[in-house]
């Protein structure tokens, strides 16, 4: 399985993305912890986006995710 992913350190948001991806039709349901990514037709889960990530997620995981492409401001 294919994941990709960064970490915006200003807004303490992560996204994690995995195959089958297509930010043109995925549906986001809000949780807990963000946003739930899933494919409208299988409603197979294809990507998390992690508000408060520093909190939720091990330090580790986020020093290996790269900065997205343009930052996101609070």
């Amino acid at each position: 399985m294919k994941i990709d992913g960064h970490y915006d350190q200003q807004a303490d948001i992560a996204w994690l993305r995995f195959e089958g991806y297509d930010p043109a039709t995925v549906v986001s349901e809000e949780t807990e912890f963000g946003l739930r990514e899933l494919d409208p037709t299988s409603m197979r889960l294809v990507g998390l986006e992690y508000w408060r990530a520093s909190r939720a997620l091990p330090a580790d995981l986020l020093r290996m995710l790269p900065s997205p492409p343009v930052s996101v401001s609070r």
